[in-house]
């Protein structure tokens, strides 16, 4: 799946939660960690396995109570947004969502077709896929940042957001409380 829809769905669900979409922002590019690994050619390796992840965000909510208890909220805003990333990941392709718990890669296939003729007819299919877990090295990767499907989707659910946020931030605080 595209990066841009990795950030653009924690931060259109991290604003509906209602955090401010100045906060949300940089919550949700935590969203594009589990990415990272494609620059080292290793794609979806042990960045989309959801026990790692969950171990890096404990480790973290530790240090960071330690040093400022106030930061544990978004400690756990941003193990969900980068926690997005291959639960989006397990229904695109083989992911290893739960290496090392489990030695195999798994993917959620699911499709609802409709045929149309004589009659309306829903086609449901839902598969579970397994394969063993490889972490290999990749000689090259070709990855799109965004498609015309992704971009279009991320305007439509951004813009709200955007407005919202220009809105507020411009305009006039009245205090109706002085009546």
């Amino acid at each position: 799946m595209e990066p841009l829809i990795h950030l653009i769905l924690p931060l259109t669900a991290l604003t509906l939660l209602g955090v401010d979409f100045r906060k949300a922002l940089p919550l949700a590019l935590f969203g594009l960690l589990p990415d990272l690994d494609a620059l080292l050619l290793i794609h979806r390796s042990l960045s989309h396995s959801l026990p790692v992840l969950l171990a890096f965000a404990a480790g973290a909510a530790l240090l960071a109570y330690a040093v400022k208890p106030g930061l544990r909220n978004y400690i756990v805003l941003a193990t969900l947004a980068t926690a997005s990333h291959p639960i989006l990941g397990l229904f695109t392709g083989y992911t290893p969502i739960l290496w090392p718990l489990s030695s195999h890669s798994l993917w959620v296939k699911t499709e609802l077709g409709v045929h149309i003729g004589g009659s309306l007819t829903l086609l449901p299919s839902v598969k579970l896929l397994a394969q063993p877990t490889t972490f290999h090295r990749l000689e090259s990767l070709d990855a799109p940042l965004f498609t015309g499907e992704g971009l279009i989707t991320s305007l439509i659910l951004t813009a709200p957001l955007i407005l919202k946020a220009v809105r507020g931030h411009y305009q006039p605080h009245t205090d109706t409380s002085q009546k």
